[in-house]
């Protein structure tokens, strides 16, 4: 009888030995998501992605509706020192995006920036700016960016899309040290 209860024993213990090799084996859906994108880190809820070389590393968060839709992707990176801006960044809005009225941008309850699109392709529209320091200590000292386009079919109301901005300030350190 003790020598099935050892052997039970072992085979359990064993089993939970290997249980845990493959867990740490195997990726999960969200570390095989990352290697396919290059996210190699994350703060609150900024991603940094990055070049397959390790280079050209960038930050990352997509703009979400009131009801949870994506609108735009916002895309930052570090800029060399000297730059007037302390960040590039690139804000991709959806086809049909009405051009001339360009994108707005505000931290909280603040001012709103304009800033025009520069380009379309098959991905979207494009807005490219920089972020100087002080507007970067406004987003650090912030909770949501708020972000406005407007629709070719809809020219008088705003789509409204936000960025959270928990973990920027940490994405911003960890990127500057890339």
């Amino acid at each position: 009888m003790r020598r099935i209860i050892a052997t039970v024993l072992a085979a359990t213990s064993l089993m939970g030995s290997a249980a845990l090799a493959q867990d740490s084996e195997f990726p999960t859906q969200q570390e095989l998501a990352d290697q396919s994108n290059g996210t190699v880190a994350r703060h609150g809820d900024w991603e940094i992605r990055c070049g397959e070389d390790g280079a050209e590393c960038r930050m990352v968060q997509l703009a979400l509706d009131a009801e949870g839709n994506s609108v735009v992707s916002i895309t930052m990176q570090t800029l060399p020192e000297g730059s007037s801006a302390q960040l590039g960044v690139v804000m991709v809005s959806p086809l049909l995006t009405l051009l001339p009225r360009g994108i707005s941008l505000s931290v909280d309850d603040g001012v709103p920036a304009a800033y025009p699109f520069s380009w379309c392709d098959r991905q979207g529209c494009y807005a490219r700016f920089g972020l100087t320091t002080a507007q970067v200590d406004t987003f650090k000292a912030g909770t949501t960016a708020n972000i406005n386009i407007f629709a070719v079919t809809d020219a008088e109301n705003p789509v409204q899309a936000s960025i959270s901005l928990s973990g920027f300030t940490d994405t911003v350190a960890d990127l500057s040290e890339r």
